[in-house]
């Protein structure tokens, strides 16, 4: 996966950003038009509702904002195009969520359309390293396989960390810092989603996780104010912590490691979210957790790499797997497919990416140095 350097200065991020992967960012703007045009939300009315987004995000997060006008810049995009991108999670989990409601009332044919990811996170009291880790399988659009990239950030007034994203959008979906905070997460849609609308966007949210430098710090961009959308965040940290957010408009579920290991895919496991709306769509979600624990704990409780990466490579269901390739049975612009997998041990601050599904592709290590 292409790999970036950038430094202190929001607006010169973006725009190195923009510059060296513009190609990229034209090409994830049209896959999403694309993919909301495949569930009825026309290409004007998603722009428009992009810049009721930036309308938000410049009072939210001034700083993300100004690095997200730089990549507008640097990529030759309107304001409203990366706006799009950046608020690509709340407009796909509302049309999700939609569409699941449809089905439900038989306004349209029942099929397993959409799918999230499957996510992870090792304490290390079962680790054979010792080390803790998070690992995520990225299911998403397969219009966006290999326009990912690894932005490494050095920064002097927040902490410098090496983080994941798509082209276009600000970053640090997945990543670490360089005082070993690191988050993976997951899509989950509610039958609530919507009722408070335009509050801080989820890609906004896993930014100001990694920009925290103290982990109690890293938890408040989750829990300090409501949500428009749902989601799940696994927020580890070197020295041994982890906890599982998921997170629904207006109400919150910890989930704590049991027996040292959590996982989590695309639908609730706590209670008071509302109606749970992914399993509806994506009902491969209801056996990719557990499925995804049972293959950890053949390690143990000295889990390493290799027990990882053949837990992540597992083809059970395929191709709706833990390990996921497109479904030709679907319309091109809703195939998904595991787009990038994650390993991040928190003790080295080292990000392993594999640009596509881990049974194909390599991991290769990231640290928050040139490597």
């Amino acid at each position: 996966m292409p790999c970036l350097t950038v430094g202190d200065d929001a607006y010169e991020r973006g725009l190195a950003h923009g510059k060296t992967f513009s190609s990229d960012v034209a090409a994830n703007l049209e896959t999403y038009l694309r993919r909301f045009e495949a569930s009825g939300l026309p290409r004007h009315e998603a722009l428009e509702e992009a810049m009721r987004w930036q309308t938000a995000m410049e009072t939210q997060n001034p700083e993300y904002a100004e690095e997200m006008l730089g990549l507008a810049k640097g990529a030759e995009q309107s304001a409203a195009a990366i706006a799009l991108l950046n608020a690509r999670y709340e407009i796909a989990f509302m049309i999700f969520g939609k569409d699941a409601r449809k089905q439900e009332k038989g306004l349209a044919q029942a099929t397993a359309e959409t799918d999230g990811c499957t996510t992870f996170g090792l304490l290390s009291d079962v680790t054979a390293d010792g080390h803790t880790w998070l690992g995520q399988n990225w299911d998403w659009i397969a219009g966006v396989h290999q326009r990912t990239i690894v932005l490494r950030i050095k920064r002097s007034n927040k902490p410098s960390m090496v983080c994941m994203t798509e082209a276009g959008i600000v970053g640090g979906k997945m990543g670490v810092n360089e005082c070993g905070i690191g988050l993976v997460e997951n899509g989950l849609a509610s039958d609530l989603d919507g009722s408070n609308p335009y509050q801080k966007p989820f890609h906004m949210r896993c930014r100001e996780v990694l920009d925290a430098d103290r982990y109690a710090d890293a938890l408040l961009p989750i829990v300090s104010t409501k949500r428009t959308c749902s989601g799940n965040f696994v927020i580890g940290a070197s020295g041994g912590e982890i906890i599982d957010f998921e997170t629904s408009p207006n109400h919150i579920t910890y989930i704590n490691p049991v027996n040292g290991i959590v996982t989590h895919s695309n639908h609730f496991l706590g209670s008071g979210h509302g109606e749970s709306q992914m399993e509806k769509v994506s009902p491969g979600t209801l056996f990719r957790a557990s499925r995804m624990r049972r293959l950890l704990e053949r390690g143990n409780a000295q889990i390493d790499v290799h027990t990882m990466k053949a837990a992540m490579s597992d083809h059970f269901s395929a191709p709706h797997a833990l390990c996921r390739h497109p479904d030709h049975r679907q319309a091109p612009a809703k195939q998904t497919m595991t787009t990038g997998a994650v390993l991040i041990d928190l003790e080295n601050r080292i990000m392993y990416v594999a640009d596509g599904p881990p049974c194909e592709f390599p991991f290769h290590p990231y640290s928050l140095t040139e490597n």
